[in-house]
């Protein structure tokens, strides 16, 4: 029997989040037996999860502590390290997609047996290197995170086999069968005014002036969280003239399942509570901003609504009207419309299985918003398509000035592409002129993609297969020369064929529209 590891060390909404991959895995895999490496803490998130065969488990601060000092000095790893990788006691494996971006994963995952692999790896040298071209779009699209139209969960998705995704679809996370609490009549609407770092939570102020509304609306909120957003949770009712029910630290994550799907919506900064929420078919709006982007860690799943204020701004900005505003039209109430803060939008999640990925995609519903650059929607199609194989259009002439700028990277890609594949051809020569043809070659390849990539920051419809490349060149391991020949030779190719694809699908829906 084979067997595939997955490993996720990360928190609790990267594991609700990382659910569909291993869901779509299973089915596509039904006679692998599949392993999952998590924090201990998250383990019972999962119970009665069909998609995973056996759990290896760690406990959080282990990890943590490790995290920390494996990074400081990775050729010199802790004997507490080696211990933990002899105490899991793993079998050989056929596979193994590492989703973890911390320290310890990552050196576990170079140090574990498995034929094939993706992801980050530590190796013996100190080299941390990433290994799959989605692997690399997760660390490339920091540099491109306004340009990104891609969820974490289809990120993760595209790892295994993706493909086409159903409107009802949801993540997964276990729930209770009954509450250790009664609670309160009404239409419950939760509020969950925690978050992993203070710059991530919308005043306590705020949740507590918004609850007012929601009361004055006939609604009954309530207050959920982990025991860690205790303080946040009292913040908001020290502001309230009449307390309201508070559930944080009450319930264990499959009970706090059961209280959201008993809710009509809940209302969340970017935290693990949107994808408990999500996962039991709980619509959600989430308040995004600070270090937050929506389309990064929105819910996954259809109806969904997120406030985004702009990124590296305080979440104040974010009013309580613009939030009465969004409930109401969520809710279907008879508030009338409220104009938005300056600088805030809101967006509307969908299922989509229109691309090669499948997954969420995101529709503007703020009035005033002006239309996504259309390249930018044309990108995630195009990479979609690209890196899963699929078949692609290409264009050969440009219609516009951003098509031009984009057909010239793409031409520039494959003669880069041409100069590899014609130094492999020369690596092995022996004759002194064909060795100096080669290390031409070299040079030349260098010298472009030096060249090509310091365009990216003036040319946004250009920037991400850009950095995306960038990224797959610099982290994907290579044993010598041939190794890192092919993989110029290939992956420029991929950049080429996304840049030219984009276009194509720019111009088809323009005539289309005409």
């Amino acid at each position: 029997m084979s067997r595939t590891l997955f490993i996720q060390l990360e928190r609790l909404g990267d594991l609700i989040q990382t659910t569909p991959l291993l869901r779509e895995y299973r089915a596509a895999h039904p006679e692998t037996e599949i392993h999952l490496l998590l924090l201990d803490e998250n383990q019972s998130a999962l119970a009665g999860f069909g998609a995973v065969d056996r759990f290896h488990s760690l406990p959080q601060k282990r990890v943590g502590k490790l995290n920390s000092r494996i990074d400081k000095h990775r050729s010199e790893p802790p004997d507490e390290a080696k211990a933990i990788l002899e105490g899991l006691a793993l079998p050989d494996f056929d596979a193994l997609i590492n989703l973890t971006h911390g320290a310890l994963g990552c050196w576990l995952a170079d140090r574990i047996s498995a034929r094939q692999k993706e992801g980050g790896f530590i190796t013996a040298a100190g080299d941390w290197l990433w290994q799959g071209a989605w692997h690399a779009y997760l660390l490339a699209m920091l540099d491109f995170r306004d340009q990104n139209q891609f969820n974490l969960v289809d990120l993760y998705r595209a790892a295994g086999p993706a493909g086409p995704v159903d409107a009802a679809d949801r993540p997964y996370v276990a729930r209770a069968q009954k509450l250790p609490i009664a609670l309160p009549a009404g239409r419950l609407v939760a509020l969950n005014p925690g978050a992993s770092r203070d710059h991530r939570r919308w005043p306590g102020a705020s949740y507590a002036a918004l609850a007012m509304a929601l009361q004055h609306q006939g609604l009954t909120p309530i207050l959920v969280g982990a025991s860690a957003d205790a303080d946040a949770c009292e913040a908001v009712l020290s502001y309230l003239p009449n307390p309201i029910e508070n559930l944080c630290g009450q319930t264990s994550v499959a009970e706090m399942a059961l209280v959201l799907e008993h809710c009509e919506l809940l209302i969340s900064n970017d935290t693990g509570a949107v994808h408990i929420a999500s996962a039991v078919g709980t619509r959600c709006i989430g308040i995004y901003g600070a270090s937050a982007w929506f389309r990064e860690t929105a819910p996954w799943g259809t109806g969904h609504l997120v406030v985004q204020a702009p990124l590296d701004a305080d979440l104040s900005i974010v009013s309580v009207n613009d939030l009465i505003s969004v409930v109401a039209a969520s809710l279907n109430l008879s508030t009338a419309a409220v104009p938005l803060s300056q600088g805030v939008t809101v967006w509307e999640t969908a299922l989509d299985a229109g691309d090669a990925v499948g997954g969420v995609t995101y529709h503007a519903v703020s009035g005033e918003l002006a239309t996504i650059s259309e390249f930018t929607r044309h990108l995630r199609t195009a990479f979609g398509t690209v890196l899963m194989g699929g078949d692609y259009a290409t264009a050969t002439e440009a219609e516009l000035p951003e098509e031009a700028d984009m057909l010239a990277a793409s031409a520039v890609l494959h003669e880069i592409a041409q100069m590899a594949e014609d130094a492999l051809r020369l690596l092995d020569a022996e004759e002194a002129s064909r060795r100096d043809a080669m290390e031409t070659l070299t040079e030349g390849i260098d010298l472009g993609m030096r060249e090509l990539i310091a365009t990216a920051p003036r040319l946004p419809h250009v920037a991400p297969p850009l950095y995306w490349l960038d990224w797959v060149l610099r982290t994907t391991p290579a044993s010598g020369a041939p190794d890192l020949l092919a993989l110029r030779a290939q992956e420029c190719t991929r950049a080429a064929q996304i840049l030219s694809s984009a276009v194509a699908l720019s111009q088809e829906e323009r005539h289309s529209t005409a």
